[in-house]
């Protein structure tokens, strides 16, 4: 699992890589990444990224019609910048990946995942503190909260 400091390196990596950017597309190539269906995934294509930022280990990638991308690499994700994404979209698979974004001018990233356990997560929300579910799993998420310590328990 990326510790704060390489959570934060890749958030000081992507403010000069991404922001500024349209998206020309975002494509979840595993179906477990996706944590969200509301607002779809596609309604982020054209949207400028206007800052990243962290909330813990979650980076977030805001746009200015108000989207957050927000993404967790759990123990196993591994975010892969290209300055030239492939122009096909990803094919669901076995393959460690797991989602792509691509920017504008071709450039983008890969989030992907070794291992069986796919717990890498990718949120697409209106506002990062509405904490719907963004932290369950995942100790101290976006909202700041940590998880119901009840959640997932038979009564």
């Amino acid at each position: 699992m990326p510790e704060l400091p390489e959570v934060e390196s890749l958030a000081d990596f992507l403010r000069g890589h991404a922001v500024g950017h349209a998206v020309a597309r975002a494509d979840a190539a595993s179906f477990s990444v996706l944590k969200t269906f509301d607002p779809p995934l596609a309604s982020l294509t054209g949207q400028v990224i206007t800052d990243v930022g962290r909330h813990g280990k979650f980076l977030d990638l805001a746009t200015d019609q108000g989207l957050h991308l927000i993404m967790h690499l759990a123990r196993a994700g591994w975010l892969r910048w290209r300055d030239e994404q492939p122009t096909a979209p990803p094919k669901p698979g076995k393959s460690p990946l797991a989602f792509r974004l691509t920017l504008d001018d071709g450039s983008g990233f890969d989030l992907t995942e070794a291992g069986t356990r796919k717990r890498l997560a990718v949120y697409l929300v209106r506002d990062p503190a509405d904490g719907r579910g963004l932290h369950r799993g995942h100790a101290g998420g976006p909202a700041g909260r940590p998880p119901d310590p009840g959640q997932g328990r038979a009564p």
